[in-house]
């Protein structure tokens, strides 16, 4: 698609995505992605606009103010704006950049380690770092019409952010609450399918497991345990709404140890069996249940 916003050159394009369900609950998705030419002049304010956005300047310089802070990117450099608060930006002889907007379950996490960690919003990657490049695929993934892999591009734009996080220098990083929450809940999202025990989760971000818990239920409001158990049953109840694998085969592909062991916490959790999900789903449109999983 090309813009008609004034001072976007015509050869700009973007694309919009809608990601599924399942993506919404469980993965940091696109929502849409381009490569925008602006000649001199051009500003955008916005109060609030529903995403986070990572800039790539390619060329010129921009003037970006979000969170009552000012800061000017150049080429060469990352952004990362919470577009959820007010923001803006302007360029008094014009630039281009590849951008991307995007959301999550830990979208918020990764943006308050990374600014917290960094000091700013901008970021100076290294000559070598891939993430540019990998900002500028996504887009491409979308100009050339090819398939979308929700899981895939989830594990690039965390890839991505997970760059940003830590070039940040050591001096300022040390391991921060939010960080470790941030990694822990990635980790989750994308290997909710095996075992996971919680000092698995300890040792990969490096702090006890008693710190994990506490921190994780301060920035998540779940403890990793029921952070898991949120993300097998969404995942669980998307198969179910959509397709028509059997319960067996759900209960294996969502990483519980039994199809015994996933039908009683789904009648914990959801009110109500698998089946009978399944059902109302089908002829009624779907019911849902209670979602916060009691304490372990």
């Amino acid at each position: 698609m090309h813009s008609s916003e004034r001072f976007v050159l015509p050869d700009s394009d973007f694309y919009i995505y809608e990601p599924s369900t399942l993506a919404r609950e469980v993965y940091l998705y696109p929502l849409s992605a381009g490569h925008f030419r602006y000649s001199a002049g051009y500003r955008n304010q916005r109060r609030s606009f529903d995403s986070f956005e990572l800039f790539y300047v390619e060329q010129g310089y921009v003037e970006l103010r979000n969170r009552g802070k000012t800061l000017t990117a150049g080429p060469g450099e990352l952004a990362l704006l919470d577009c959820y608060s007010p923001h803006s930006y302007f360029s008094r002889n014009g630039w281009a950049c590849y951008w991307l907007h995007f959301d999550g379950p830990v979208a918020r996490a990764f943006y308050r380690s990374i600014v917290k960690s960094h000091g700013t919003f901008i970021f100076s990657p290294a000559p070598d770092s891939p993430a540019p490049r990998q900002l500028m695929n996504i887009y491409e993934l979308f100009r050339l019409s090819r398939p979308v892999d929700e899981a895939e591009i989830s594990n690039i734009i965390t890839s991505i952010l997970n760059r940003i996080l830590r070039s940040a220098p050591e001096i300022q990083r040390g391991v921060s609450a939010s960080e470790a929450v941030a990694d822990a809940a990635a980790y989750i999202g994308e290997h909710f399918r095996y075992p996971i025990s919680l000092q698995d989760l300890a040792d990969l971000v490096s702090v006890s497991p008693f710190y994990l818990t506490r921190m994780f239920r301060q920035e998540t409001g779940f403890t990793p345990h029921q952070y898991l158990i949120n993300i097998r049953l969404s995942n669980a109840k998307f198969l179910l709404r959509t397709t028509d694998t059997t319960v067996k085969n759900i209960a294996i592909l969502t990483g519980w140890g039994s199809e015994s062991a996933f039908c009683a916490a789904f009648r914990k959790h959801v009110g109500m069996p698998p089946s009978l999900y399944r059902s109302r789903s089908l002829y009624e449109g779907g019911a849902e249940g209670p979602d916060s999983p009691s304490e372990p």
